[in-house]
């Protein structure tokens, strides 16, 4: 697992609701909605919509009819967007081996091989848009899937 629990779920809410922003446009989601479609609990999602809606990547509106949404189209919000609305992002920084001085001049015996992975997540979370993440998919059992389709396109590869 590299992320904490909180960005994962907020990763899992942007999914659905970049999925409902493409299917039907800038319609308003209920929290409650995503919650149970994820198994997410409703009251710890609450609060990372929140930090999201802080971040200016969601909108939101209160009342009976009220719900959640995309503050802005799937193609200008980076994974890393939404980890860094939620969380503190050290595992770039941290040792992998939980020393508290480890450095180029100070090396624990994986940071070498740690410094290129991390650089390599670091780049794939800020370039990967949600618009990315959600082609060729399809929601079953309200989870946001790959479609068979797309699954064995990409075996044939």
């Amino acid at each position: 697992m590299i992320f904490s629990r909180a960005s994962e779920y907020a990763i899992q809410a942007m999914l659905y609701l970049a999925k409902h922003h493409q299917s039907s446009g800038k319609k308003l989601i209920q929290t409650k909605e995503i919650a149970e479609s994820h198994d997410i609990p409703y009251h710890f999602l609450a609060k990372i919509v929140q930090d999201l809606a802080k971040a200016d990547l969601l909108s939101s509106s209160k009342g009976p009819s009220g719900g959640v949404a995309l503050a802005h189209p799937p193609e200008e919000i980076s994974v890393l967007d939404i980890v860094r609305s939620v969380d503190n992002i050290q595992y770039v920084t941290d040792c992998v081996v939980g020393y508290e001085k480890c450095s180029g001049d100070t090396p624990c015996p994986l940071h070498h091989e740690w410094e290129k992975i991390r650089a390599t997540i670091y780049q794939l979370i800020r370039d990967k848009k949600l618009a990315d993440l959600i082609q060729n998919t399809e929601f079953r059992n309200g989870r946001l899937l790959v479609s068979n389709h797309a699954s064995l396109k990409s075996i044939g590869k």
